[in-house]
């Protein structure tokens, strides 16, 4: 019996302390309460259930901070960094407010849309440097992501007249070089 009576109010007291430590639970934040985990190199990961919406917000941020880091490398870059963060905010506002919901779904409906936007551009924005209608600073670095020569309409006409050039200046020097090892045309000399 008396051991009964030691834990009885052993318990008691441990009730208690944690009682009295959950409002300073609720005062600091939780794992449950952040969504953030801080890693030690200050770098915050996004942890825990996923909003509505979140993750395809992240892969959308992610793909814009690629279209956007071709203009301007340090633009792409911010927007890649944050990617995560945005996609929360975002998601977490859609929660909110139901017009941004449903803003997001039309957006975000199908993946068709970027799977034909992205080759499109692809292709429509070094056709349209080539032919001048593009500015440099956008379509120089999509042609070369793209893999295509670097050349405008103007640069591919030069190198196509140039080489048309070289062709004809190198049929015309070979008939008027020499073809016997001594240097005699062919022809020239005995005949047999």
């Amino acid at each position: 019996m008396p051991l009964k009576e030691i834990k009885d109010p052993g318990k008691k007291e441990e009730k208690k302390k944690t009682s009295s430590s959950k409002p300073k639970e609720t005062a600091e934040p939780t794992s449950s309460q952040d969504p953030w985990k801080y890693n030690p190199d200050g770098s915050k990961v996004r942890q825990g259930r996923k909003l509505p919406y979140e993750n395809q917000l992240h892969q959308l941020f992610t793909e814009v901070s690629g279209a956007v880091k071709m203009a301007d490398a340090f633009s792409g870059a911010a927007i890649e960094f944050r990617a995560e963060e945005l996609a929360y905010g975002y998601a977490k506002l859609a929660k909110e407010e139901p017009a941004i919901k449903a803003f997001f779904e039309r957006i975000l409906q199908g993946s068709a849309y970027s799977a034909v936007i992205v080759p499109t551009a692809l292709t429509a924005i070094p056709i349209l440097w080539h032919f001048g209608l593009m500015p440099a600073k956008v379509g120089v670095p999509v042609t070369f992501a793209s893999g295509l020569p670097l050349m405008t309409r103007e640069q591919e006409r030069a190198a196509k007249d140039k080489a048309a050039a070289d062709q004809r200046q190198a049929e015309e020097a070979e008939r008027n070089a020499a073809t016997h090892p001594r240097g005699e045309n062919p022809g020239d000399g005995d005949s047999a």
